[in-house]
């Protein structure tokens, strides 16, 4: 009979005996930024929205050298329910319950398969690891190469009981079955790589591949300049897809979504956020425009995103202060939690004019809540509604409005309340971004209207 690891399908740890061997992986996230299977083809007929698949998972890991080809898959996981491309917090453990021989610990191997089904038979991807090492625990993130689509990434952390042997070095990663293309934690005789656009070997402007935490990719679009580089965290505009940015939990807006590019529409991630705001001091700056015309171009000073379980708050200093970001109600967005109108964490919710707006006149309202943001002082939403273009007039008529009761992509550029006493302006602009920089401010053109254009 052949023998089978067990895939342990909870949130912790499994009790380990004292006098036993152990060897666990904890699968941690698995990502599928295309959506689609291994063949290319998408998993849901709304993948131009940035829909994934609903995925289940089979896993086996040995430690004891046995041939994966002898190991029986077990019974899939379903993993996510709601066409998530990214599948973060998975924390699901594999056990090697046959280590009854080994007495040195010098690596292991994981098999993966993910498909759409319970059998799994659409298959998302199926690869096995194999990672050589003496250490006892570790981090690890796999990126597999699939062709005519876009690769899968897991990422993993390992413990065990088991000693190395003593004269034992430690390899590099290497694959088993398939080339390895992956990563994982840099040796310190190499350099580190890229945390942020300005350390891009040689970087231009373009979609380039940063690694905010040191070893999970992340695909954003860098802003090449002559006084320095920003690393571009949201963007808003007509160009690709118009995908929604409307989700009902801010856990929705922990990990990257959208397509990075000039003008595109495209979310960085609040973790991804809170991690790159931690390791160095950053500047914001928001560029507004309306058609090819720049409105306003506002920057922030030691800007920094707050934990998950501060629900991501935001921290900063404006450089003019009483617009933008710091824009004053009964609150402001700068030291606001990230909320969304069904996971609230902002001020009252009755008093948010973004969800509260009235047509007065035709007494049409209240406006549509859109989008995830930091509600501090609700005179601001660059997650909202996306207008098309209207020939560089970006004020959204109260009969527009009327029709879908929709405030639009909107940040406050004057420090008195808008129209009717409400804080918003409505005005929606249809090119905005979020850039993150590191270099002097006082060297920003604050005329440049590169972006817009």
């Amino acid at each position: 009979m052949l023998k089978t690891s067990v895939l342990l399908a909870c949130l912790a740890f499994s009790t380990i005996a004292a006098d036993g061997n152990y060897f666990q992986v904890l699968i941690r996230e698995i990502d599928n930024p295309a959506g689609t299977l291994k063949n290319g083809q998408p998993c849901s007929n709304f993948g131009f929205l940035g829909a994934g698949c609903n995925t289940w998972m089979k896993a086996v890991a040995t430690a004891s050298g046995t041939n994966l080809s002898d190991i029986n898959l077990p019974d899939a996981i379903q993993i996510n329910k709601n066409m998530e491309t990214r599948v973060s917090n998975l924390n699901f453990v594999v056990s090697d319950n046959y280590l009854d021989s080994v007495d040195a610990f010098t690596g292991f191997d994981l098999r993966v398969v993910l498909g759409t089904d319970s059998d799994c038979t659409n298959i998302i991807d199926d690869y096995i690891i194999h990672v050589s090492s003496n250490q006892e625990q570790g981090v690890y993130t796999y990126t597999n190469l699939r062709d005519g689509t876009l690769a899968t990434t897991i990422s993993i952390a390992w413990s065990t009981n088991i000693a190395p042997q003593s004269t034992t070095a430690t390899p590099e990663p290497t694959t088993t079955g398939v080339p390895f293309t992956g990563s994982t934690a840099v040796p310190t005789t190499t350099p580190r790589p890229p945390v942020d656009c300005s350390e891009v070997v040689n970087v231009t402007s373009g979609v380039q591949t940063i690694y905010p935490d040191g070893t999970t990719p992340v695909s954003v679009y860098c802003d090449q300049t002559s006084y320095g580089t920003y690393t571009v965290i949201q963007s808003r505009g007509t160009i690709g897809q118009n995908i929604s940015f409307d989700f009902p939990s801010v856990s929705n807006y922990s990990a990257s979504f959208g397509n990075a590019g000039k003008g595109n529409n495209y979310w960085f991630g609040l973790e991804n956020m809170h991690v790159l705001s931690g390791v160095k001091s950053y500047a914001l700056q928001i560029d507004l425009c309306c058609g090819t015309k720049l409105i306003a171009k506002q920057i922030y000073h030691n800007f920094k995103i707050d934990t998950a379980a501060n629900f991501y708050k935001m921290a900063a200093t404006a450089d003019i202060s009483g617009v933008g970001l710091d824009y004053t109600s009964s609150g402001k967005d700068l030291a606001a939690q990230f909320s969304t109108f069904n996971d609230w964490h902002g001020k009252s919710k009755d008093s948010c004019d973004q969800f509260e707006f009235y047509d007065d006149a035709a007494d049409i309202g209240p406006s549509v809540a859109y989008g995830g943001w930091w509600y501090g002082s609700c005179g601001n939403n660059l997650n909202g509604f996306l207008y098309p273009s209207r020939s560089g007039n970006c004020t959204v008529p109260l009969e527009v409005f009327d029709q879908n009761r929709m405030l639009g992509v909107n940040m406050r550029t004057t420090s008195v309340q808008g129209p009717g006493g409400y804080d918003v302006d409505l005005q929606s602009y249809d090119r905005v971004r979020m850039a993150l920089f590191t270099f002097d401010s006082t060297t920003i053109d604050r005329t440049d209207s590169s972006f817009c254009s």
